[in-house]
């Protein structure tokens, strides 16, 4: 069939090694504009990527293949190729088990990028959380007070915000009048013409201006993310405006439907059914200088469901992995008061470590096949005493 010798042909694999390389290098130049995780949705886990060419004012984006297009038709070629050309020998072992290898590496970066997250958790010492927070994601929520200390929580994500959004919570509705994904917020009195006219009339954002900035693309930076939210009834008028960010701590209040609620603009978080205590964070120097030599955080897991209570220490080149998360020694601040985690979530982290020692056994029995068959054949020649 011509379309399985296409799939199988050895041209395929190098026409697509070589839209992997181009894929890299367009990258690579496009993460100085863009960012790393900007680059890695557009380019890397993307089935086409749109480049531009021209970058500045005009643009002429062009398409290119994807990472995770390249990924499935190289595991498609590598498929294809094994049941038209390899038989399952002895001799044929070790390559058999390099493009098994391969395909599994293959594999563990798709399942990586669809099911794999990212998240921060800054705990302050004494201080106890049951969630990490995404650093380059944000969302609206809306808190209703229930007593007891208990609270029933409405997050909207950051890809339902724009400008004109409206969003109906029983009772009332969030109309956004202005949305913009970074900006600069400054006082009202240091304002330019550049900046947005538009201003709070409630809050604690009513001596404020504020003005839309390209988005971030340094990895220690995040995005100031803001926007003016209208409170209104139904079947009435609009009872203020608010200027909502991730720039301002804490939540805001209002009062509708007959009680009061709170919102804010802050990072999205991820829940978790336990809860992690900082005792203690260290920040180790060699002796009589200021160069870092360890940084520890020792910790306590709280878990109700198990009703586990224990003491753990997370540190450089040794992660906490509980509850299906990986808990990363990633920095710290506020005066060594403050350590940060960097908790991944990744259900095929081990997929790496099995490719790789897939890879390194097939080029082994390789060569040690091929070095046999030297010796065999140097046997064979040598002159007999």
């Amino acid at each position: 069939m011509p379309v399985f010798k296409l799939l199988s042909s050895l041209r395929l694999t190098v026409t697509l090694l070589g839209f992997a390389m181009v894929l890299i290098f367009v990258g690579t130049i496009t993460q100085v504009e863009l960012g790393i995780h900007e680059v890695q949705e557009k380019f890397f886990r993307s089935w086409i990527g749109w480049w531009d060419v021209i970058p500045g004012g005009k643009k002429f984006p062009i398409p290119i293949p994807g990472g995770t297009l390249l990924g499935i038709l190289l595991i498609i070629n590598l498929l294809a190729a094994h049941s038209a050309r390899f038989k399952l020998s002895w001799n044929k072992v070790g390559m058999i088990v390099i493009h098994s290898g391969i395909l599994l590496m293959l594999l563990g970066e798709i399942f990586t990028g669809l099911l794999g997250r990212e998240a921060q958790m800054a705990v302050n010492e004494g201080e106890t959380l049951n969630y990490s927070t995404f650093p380059r994601e944000t969302e609206l929520v809306v808190i209703r007070p229930d007593g007891d200390g208990l609270e029933t929580v409405t997050a909207i994500p950051q890809v339902r915000l724009k400008d004109g959004a409206q969003f109906p919570l029983g009772g009332f509705s969030l109309k956004i009048q202005s949305y913009q994904p970074n900006s600069e917020i400054l006082p009202e009195s240091e304002a330019t013409d550049q900046f947005d006219k538009t201003r709070a009339t409630e809050g604690f954002g009513k001596n404020y201006a504020v003005r839309r900035t390209p988005l971030e693309t340094a990895i220690d930076r995040r995005d100031l993310t803001s926007a003016f939210v209208e409170v209104i009834p139904d079947g009435g008028k609009s009872q203020g405006r608010w200027l909502l960010s991730n720039a301002f701590k804490g939540e805001q209040s209002f009062e509708a439907a007959g009680r009061s609620w709170k919102i804010a603009i802050r990072q999205r978080r991820l829940y978790h059914p336990f809860s992690i205590k900082l005792l203690d964070f260290s920040h180790d120097r060699y002796l009589g200088t200021n160069v870092p030599k360890n940084f520890s955080s020792k910790i306590k897991i709280l878990n109700p469901d198990t009703g586990e209570n224990r003491e753990d220490l997370i540190y450089m080149n040794h992660p906490l992995r509980y509850g299906g998360l990986t808990f990363y020694q990633a920095g710290f601040e506020n005066n060594d008061t403050t350590s940060i985690f960097q908790v991944v979530r990744n259900p095929v982290w081990t997929l790496p470590y099995i490719s790789c020692a897939m890879v390194g056994l097939g080029l082994l029995w390789v060569f040690s096949q091929h070095l046999a068959k030297a010796v065999s054949r140097r046997d064979k020649t040598s002159p007999a005493p």
